[in-house]
């Protein structure tokens, strides 16, 4: 799942511009999610619709704001807009509740969720207890079910950080998650948990083997394995999905560009960078999980034709190993004499 929005005003066409060379892309990504928080008079996601491709939205981020108050009926209106045209999955963050924001505070970072914190702060300036997508799930589920779209349950309370990853805020979310996910799906309704963030590699175990257990597929946050690789999110994020892959709980990868941690909009060129580094994180979850397929050895015979270093090269030597290049076919009959030659003189 590629990644674009209008964070900015004036930024729409820039967006727009970066839909193109999504779909322009040899293999384009099989989902395409609008997480503008700026309104168009066509949204990007209408576009992505248009072009005959999947789309993906997060509702929360096209309502208006009043004093950082949610209005429901609003809130499902919009939701209900977008699964009417055709939108096909839907993240809402429905698990953010007041045990787990006062849980949270002794977190490093108490939450870093966008989606999750506008519910947060409704929830707080409104002095409502209750999560409003709480208060419209039912009428939410029944229009999902009627449309066919899928809910993808946000992480309000992922890791922002390796240093929280799996406390009991998390783990907390994490049993809300599948309780929820059981009643969406209970009542016809495909559903997605989304997890974990920031993980060490032995929680990303932990949390894969947990989520894995729990039958639903997962949209993996990252995860981010390190917190030290800022301007390279998109290579830790390909590695954290792999390894999340592995346990059998990544099923739908959101690409992460390089930009992730560095406070800029993603470019053109590195959100493209992110697409590919994710289909080569999923490629290899698929190897893992499934074998070799047909890609590989289209792969493999295109390397041997044109490039170096694999079983049936048909080319001898490279611009890296020139006459030096350890595939180039050879006799193994050669005489005794020239063999020691080879080897270095008579007496070897």
């Amino acid at each position: 799942m590629a990644l674009i929005g209008t964070s900015t005003p004036g930024g729409h066409a820039g967006q727009l511009k970066k839909l193109e060379a999504l779909l322009g892309l040899g293999q384009p990504p099989d989902l395409i999610s609008d997480l503008s928080i700026v309104p168009a008079a066509k949204p990007l996601w209408a576009h992505v619709l248009e072009s005959g491709h999947r789309a993906a939205t997060l509702p929360v981020y096209s309502v208006r704001r009043r004093g950082r108050r949610i209005a429901p009926e609003e809130l499902l209106a919009t939701a209900m807009q977008q699964m009417e045209a055709g939108v096909g999955l839907l993240t809402i963050h429905p698990t953010a509740s007041r045990p787990l924001i006062e849980s949270a505070q002794a977190r490093r970072v108490p939450w870093t969720s966008r989606g999750g914190g506008l519910v947060i702060d409704d929830m707080l300036e409104s002095g409502r207890d209750e999560n409003v997508y709480l208060r419209i799930l039912p009428d939410l589920v029944h229009a999902a079910a009627r449309h066919g779209t899928v809910l993808s349950l946000g992480a309000t309370f992922r890791s922002a950080n390796i240093f929280d990853a799996l406390d009991g805020t998390q783990l907390a979310e994490i049993d809300a998650q599948l309780a929820l996910a059981k009643r969406i799906m209970d009542s016809g309704v495909g559903v997605v948990i989304e997890s974990p963030g920031h993980a060490r590699p032995a929680d990303i175990h932990r949390v894969g083997v947990m989520l894995a257990a729990s039958g639903y597929p997962v949209m993996p946050l990252g995860p981010i394995p390190t917190d030290a690789a800022a301007g390279f999110d998109h290579v830790a994020a390909a590695i954290g999905a792999t390894l999340l892959g592995m346990e059998g709980a990544a099923h739908i990868l959101a690409a992460v560009t390089r930009e992730e941690h560095t406070g800029s909009v993603p470019s053109i060129s590195s959100t493209l960078e992110a697409v590919r580094a994710a289909q080569v994180a999923a490629h290899i979850i698929d190897l893992h999980r499934l074998g070799a397929t047909e890609l590989d050895e289209q792969v493999s015979a295109h390397r041997a034709e044109h490039h170096t270093c694999v079983d049936g090269k048909t080319t001898h030597g490279c611009s890296r190993c020139g006459v030096t290049c350890p595939l180039v076919p050879r006799s193994v009959a050669a005489a005794p004499e020239d063999l020691a030659r080879r080897l270095g003189g008579e007496g070897r």
